[in-house]
This record gives C-alpha cells, sequence and structure tokens, in this order.
C-alpha cells in the first residue's frame, strides 16, 4: 500500500505556511526550555532525595528547585499550548492521525499531567511525602516526554500507519524505530543538562546572600551541565547514525543549509561543554542558547526529510485570513509579554524576601 493514500487531505490554512513554521519553532523553544527545568530539575531532586540530602539547608544547590518547579510546570503546559496550536496548523493531518494511533496512550498524557502537577506541589510543601511525590512527578514527566517522542515520530512515518489494519485499538507506538531510543534520551540528557545551568543561573543571583554557597553551587551547576552535555553528544551522534543513511548524506554536505546549520550547533555545544568545566557561566548559557535555536531547525530539517515525498508545506491551500491573524498576533504578543512581566515580578519579590 502507498503510504500517501493513508495521509488525509489537510484544511486550508490562513496565513502562508512559513509564518506558522517560524512562529512554531519560536514558541517550541520556549516551551522546552521550561518543560527541560521541570523534567531535569525533577530528576535532579530525586537523586538528591533519595542521596538523603538536606534539600531545607541553606546550601545545598538543589533546593532552590524545590518551589521553582511546581511553577515552571504550569508556565510550561501554557507555553506549551501554542507551538502545539501552530504544529496542528500545518501538520494536523498528520499529528491527528499518529495521536489516533495510539490514542489509548496519548489521552492519558492530560489526566498524567495533573497528577505530576500536584505532586510537584506535595513535593514542595510536605517533607513526610517529599520523596514518594517527586518520584511520581519524575516517572509521569517521563512517560509524557516518552509519548510526545512516539507521537512526533510516527507523525513523519505514515508508512507505519498500515499498522492499524492489525491494530485498531489504538496502541500503536513506534519504539522499533531505530532513532526512538537515543531520540528519547537525548530529550532526557538535555533536560539533566538545562536543570544544572538553571541552579547556576538561580544561585549566580543568590550569590549575594550566601557568597560561597553561591560560588561553589554555580561551579556545581556548570559542571552538571558540562557532564551531561557531554552523555549528549553522544547520545546525538548515536541519533543521527540511526536516521535513514541519505538522510545522513543530507546532514554530511549534501543539503549545504542543513550541514551548516547542524555544524554550528554541534561547535556551540562542544564550545559550551568547554565554557561549563571552565565556570563560565555567561559564555555557557549563550552557547546554549544558539545550540538549541540550531538543534531545534535541524529538528523541522529531519522532519521535512521525513516528509519529502509525502507531503509538503508547500502543497498546503490558502485561504487568506490577515484581520483574523493580525489581531492574533497582537494579542499573542501582549500575552508573552504578561507572562514575561509576572515571572520577573515574582522573581523579584521572591529573591527580595530571600535576602
Amino acid at each position: 500500500m502507498d503510504p500517501v493514500n493513508l495521509i488525509p487531505t489537510p484544511d486550508t490554512i490562513p496565513a502562508p505556511a512559513w509564518l506558522f513554521l517560524v512562529l512554531d519553532l519560536v514558541t517550541f523553544l520556549l516551551h522546552i526550555m521550561v518543560i527541560n527545568v521541570v523534567l531535569g530539575g525533577s530528576l535532579l531532586m530525586l537523586f538528591a532525595r533519595f542521596g538523603k540530602k538536606d534539600m531545607r539547608a541553606s546550601g545545598n544547590i538543589f533546593g532552590v528547585l524545590i518551589n521553582k518547579i511546581p511553577t515552571s510546570v504550569a508556565l510550561g503546559v501554557n507555553l506549551g499550548v501554542a507551538p502545539l496550536l501552530f504544529l496542528q496548523v500545518i501538520y494536523g493531518h498528520l499529528f491527528y492521525s499518529s495521536s489516533i494511533l495510539m490514542g489509548v496512550y496519548w489521552i492519558l498524557v492530560i489526566p498524567l499531567l495533573i497528577i505530576a502537577y500536584y505532586s510537584a506541589y506535595v513535593h514542595a510543601k510536605n517533607e513526610k511525602l517529599a520523596r514518594i511525590a517527586i518520584l511520581i512527578t519524575s516517572l509521569l514527566l517521563m512517560y509524557i516526554g516518552f509519548m510526545q517522542v512516539n507521537n512526533l515520530s510516527l507523525m513523519t512515518q505514515p508508512e507505519k500507519w498500515a499498522a492499524y489494519f492489525e491494530n485498531r485499538g489504538g496502541t500503536i507506538l513506534n519504539v522499533d524505530d531505530p532513532t526512538f531510543i537515543p531520540r528519547y534520551l537525548h530529550f532526557l540528557t538535555a533536560s539533566v543538562a538545562i536543570a544544572g545551568l538553571f541552579t547556576a543561573l538561580v544561585w549566580s543571583i543568590r550569590t549575594r546572600k550566601n557568597p560561597d554557597a553561591g560560588k561553589n553551587n554555580i561551579a556545581n551547576g556548570l559542571r552538571i551541565f558540562g557532564y551531561a552535555t557531554v552523555v549528549q553528544v553522544v547520545v546525538g551522534l548515536w541519533f543521527l547514525m540511526a536516521i535513514p543513511s541519505d538522510f545522513i548524506l543530507q546532514f554530511m554536505g549534501g543539503n549545504l543549509l542543513f550541514s551548516v546549520v547542524l555544524l554550528v550547533g554541534f561547535l556551540s555545544g562542544i564550545g559550551a561543554i568547554v565554557t561549563a568545566f571552565l565556570g563560565k557561566l555567561r559564555p555557557t548559557v549563550m552557547q546554549l542558547i544558539i545550540t538549541m535555536i540550531t538543534m531545534i531547525i535541524t529538528r523541522q530539517n529531519l522532519r521535512t526529510l521525513y516528509l519529502e515525498e509525502k507531503f509538503q508545506l508547500e502543497s498546503l491551500q490558502l485561504a487568506p485570513q490577515y484581520g483574523v491573524l493580525i489581531l492574533f498576533l497582537v494579542i499573542f504578543v501582549f500575552g508573552l509579554w504578561s507572562v514575561w512581566y509576572m515571572v520577573k515580578g515574582a522573581i523579584t519579590v521572591k529573591e527580595g524576601r530571600a535576602a
């Protein structure tokens, strides 16, 4: 069966596809940065809890994460709405299909996310239940990430959809794909790395209150980032080698743009590792941002290669609604500014109390 015949007809779009693609990539960057902090921070606190560390001690490196994880869960979920909507505008006919194929697992994401959210609050408020609460949060967030990777990989491989004719129960997963394990591990290691760097950033703000602990914890946070990123580079190379050979060639000079973007991301990632082990916070953050931008673009480039013979954005039919689009963008920008204003205000108030 030709897999193209399994792909539903896409809806018309109200503006050029490239605009929604850019908005999807930008908002996904904001979303994934926060989600990495949430998952990685949960895993780091889980490690500390079972290591019998006193998380409430004033100098504990991970103590600063206790009250920030619940807030970050809420922020990450809200920031995730926009990229999901933009994804559905241009890839909705693919995304909905893959979601239905794994519907039993996918529909559990929302209730389990709610449980993870409340467990994060229990961890912050109840020391007696803190260990089991952060374990629940970590496991549920790992499950959600696991299903997200499944859905987004299955979405780009319509040839796998024929499995529906043998399994109509909504339990189809894409775990047999060679890229699945490295892709998922790449996400996990990135989360630990960014959470480590986030703790260093928080301690850089708190240095005035506790200079000795601040300096030491900034260095420790950078080391966590460095070691986790080393593992991430290895897993990333595994991921690259697991994709189809003709795709690899596109990233190795076959497509100049794809190759340059990947190379810049790789070099900035290596640079971030070096500056992290040297204890330099600001250069590490700057190179991390470059790495994340290039990796998100590379992720989109890989999606394009997978869908090249099945679907192209250029094939979407345009039915202009620019008035509605302009109104949406104005509200969208105002919403982002509001979130930034509230987060900045909350940080200022908390740090003022801490001082």
